[in-house]
C-alpha cells in the first residue's frame, strides 16, 4: 500500500518520475539528484512495483481470456510370461473384488494400456469467470497392432463451472469424474475410495468458516438393463439419484478431517422389482506424522452400497440395486508415503473390509523406492490380498494372491517419488491358491491347486 505521507509531499510528473527512476536504477552512480531522500526513492520503487504488478495481472487476464490448458495421463507397455501360461497372457493378476479391475497392487501388474486427456478452456465474460472441461479416457486390452478390437472410450468429464457467479462457492453443471474433491485416491492400488462420478450439478468450495469448506453434488445414474438379485429380476428403465455431501475441515495441528455422505435414491420403476436405496458414510483424516504423509479412512455402507461402500473405482457400476435393505458393510484403511531419507521412500497400504452379505477382504502392500543415481531408482513391491465371498449367506473358500515385483526406473529426478514420466523395467511374481484360480479365473484351464506365474515387462507412465 502506498504511504500517504509521501503521496502528499511528492506529485510526480512524467519528467520527475523519469528522474526518480534513474536515481533508483543507477545504483553505482556516484551522486543522486539533489533533494531526493531514501524515503523518496523507496516511494518511487513502490510505484514501479505497483505498475509492474498491474501489467502482470493484465497479462494473466489476457491469458485467461484466450488460453487453453491441456492435461493428461497415460500408461502403456509390454510384458511376457516366463514359463507356463496364465490368465490374460500374464498382463494382470487380481481377485474378483467388486471394483471394476479387481483388487491388485499395480507395480508390474497393470492390465491394460490406459489414457486420459483433458482440454480446459478458461474465459472471463462481463466479469464472470467460466471454466469448461472436456476429458476422454481410452483403454485397450490387446497389444496386437493388427487387432480389430476397439478400445473402450468414455466421456469422463464434460462440464462448465463458474467460481464468482455465486456469492459463495463454485457452481458447476455437466458430467464429472467426481472422486477428487477433498478425498483423493490411493495410488498404490489405483483406488478411488469415494466415487460418485456421473452427470449432475453441484456447488463446491463453499466457505463455511475460516477452517471449513462444503461440497454439494447431485449425480444421476440411468440406463436400461436386467437387474438380477435376491428380490426380483426385471427389465426396467431406471434413473437413480446420488446426493453427495462433503465437508472438509482444517483442525490445525491435528491435520485435516473430511466428513462425507453419499445417499443413493433408487427409482423403482417397476414396483415388484423391489430395488433398494443405499448410502455410505465416510470419515477421512489426513496429517503429516513425522516423516509419514498419511491418510486414514473409515467407511460404512448400507443397502445398495453395502457391497462396495463409496462405490470405489466405479461410475455406479458396483451398486447392488437388488440388495436387502438390512445389508451393511464397512471399510477401514491407512495409506501413506514414508520419507525415510532423501534417497529412500516407502509407499504403503493396509486395508480391511467386511460386508454382511457379500465378502471379507484383507489387503496389505508396500512399495519401497530407492534412488541409485540422479535419474535412476530401484522399486520393489510386495502385496497380499485375502478375499472370501459369500453365496446365500454361506462363506466360500478364501482366495489368496501374493505378489512380488522388482523394477528399475528412470525419471527426471530419482529422489522424487512422484516424478513423472517414468520408464520402468520390471519382473513380477504371483502366487495364488486353488480358490483364487477357480473363482477369480487366474488359473489356466485344466489346472488345479496352488499356482504361480513369473512375468517380465516394461512400462511408461506419465501425467502432465
Amino acid at each position: 500500500m502506498v504511504n500517504m505521507k509521501y503521496n502528499k509531499r511528492i506529485k510526480p510528473s512524467l519528467s520527475l518520475l523519469s528522474i526518480l527512476c534513474a536515481a533508483t536504477m543507477s545504483v553505482h552512480a556516484a551522486e543522486r539528484p539533489a533533494g531526493l531522500s531514501d524515503e523518496d526513492i523507496a516511494y518511487v520503487k513502490q510505484l514501479i512495483n505497483n505498475e509492474m504488478q498491474a501489467q502482470d495481472e493484465a497479462k494473466a487476464k489476457q491469458e485467461l481470456d484466450n488460453g487453453f490448458e491441456f492435461n493428461g495421463y497415460f500408461r502403456s507397455g509390454t510384458n511376457t510370461i516366463i514359463g507356463s501360461g496364465s490368465k490374460n497372457n500374464g498382463s494382470c493378476y487380481s481377485l474378483n473384488y467388486p471394483k471394476n479391475d479387481g483388487v491388485y497392487y499395480r507395480l508390474g501388474n497393470e492390465c491394460r494400456d490406459y489414457s486420459e486427456f483433458q482440454l480446459t478452456k478458461k474465459q472471463q465474460l462481463n466479469g464472470v469467470n467460466f471454466k469448461a472441461v472436456f476429458m476422454m479416457d481410452f483403454a485397450g486390452d490387446s497389444r496386437d497392432p493388427t487387432a480389430t478390437e476397439e478400445w473402450s472410450r468414455r466421456s469422463r468429464q464434460l462440464y462448465v463451472e463458474t467460481d464468482n457467479l455465486l456469492d459463495n462457492g463454485t457452481l458447476w453443471i455437466g458430467r464429472r469424474y467426481y472422486y477428487d474433491k477433498a478425498v483423493g485416491s490411493v495410488h498404490i492400488l489405483d483406488y478411488k475410495h469415494m466415487q460418485s462420478s456421473g452427470n449432475g450439478v453441484g456447488v463446491s468450495d463453499i466457505t463455511v468458516n475460516e477452517t471449513g469448506k462444503l461440497h454439494l453434488a447431485a449425480i444421476t445414474y440411468g440406463g436400461e438393463g436386467e437387474l438380477t438379485g435376491n428380490k426380483a429380476t426385471a427389465d426396467t428403465n431406471y434413473q437413480n439419484f446420488m446426493a453427495d455431501v462433503r465437508y472438509e475441515m482444517d483442525v490445525g495441528d491435528a491435520g485435516k478431517v473430511v466428513f462425507a455422505l453419499q445417499n443413493l435414491f433408487v427409482n423403482d420403476a417397476i414396483d415388484e422389482a423391489g430395488l433398494t436405496d443405499g448410502r455410505t458414510f465416510t470419515v477421512q483424516w489426513q496429517k503429516q506424522l513425522g516423516n509419514v504423509d498419511q491418510k486414514t479412512v473409515i467407511q460404512y455402507g448400507t443397502g445398495a452400497m453395502a457391497q462396495n461402500p463409496g462405490a470405489a473405482g466405479t461410475d455406479g457400476g458396483s451398486f447392488d440395486y437388488a440388495a436387502d435393505s438390512s445389508s451393511s458393510g464397512f471399510r477401514i484403511f491407512n495409506n501413506g508415503l514414508v520419507d525415510i531419507t532423501e534417497k529412500f521412500k516407502l509407499d504403503y497400504m493396509v486395508m480391511y473390509e467386511k460386508s454382511s452379505d457379500y465378502h471379507t477382504l484383507k489387503s496389505v502392500g508396500v512399495r519401497p523406492h530407492y534412488s541409485i543415481s540422479p535419474h535412476w531408482s530401484v522399486l520393489g513391491e510386495v502385496g497380499y490380498n485375502a478375499y472370501q465371498t459369500k453365496t446365500n449367506g454361506i462363506e466360500n473358500d478364501e482366495q489368496t494372491l501374493m505378489k512380488y515385483a522388482l523394477a528399475l526406473q528412470a525419471t527426471a529426478d530419482s529422489t522424487e517419488y512422484w516424478s513423472r514420466p517414468s520408464l520402468r523395467f520390471y519382473l513380477s511374481n504371483f502366487d495364488w491358491n486353488k480358490a483364487a484360480g477357480q473363482e477369480s479365473g487366474l488359473s489356466v484351464a485344466g489346472k488345479e491347486g496352488d499356482e504361480s506365474a513369473l512375468v517380465a515387462g516394461a512400462q511408461v507412465e506419465i501425467w502432465f
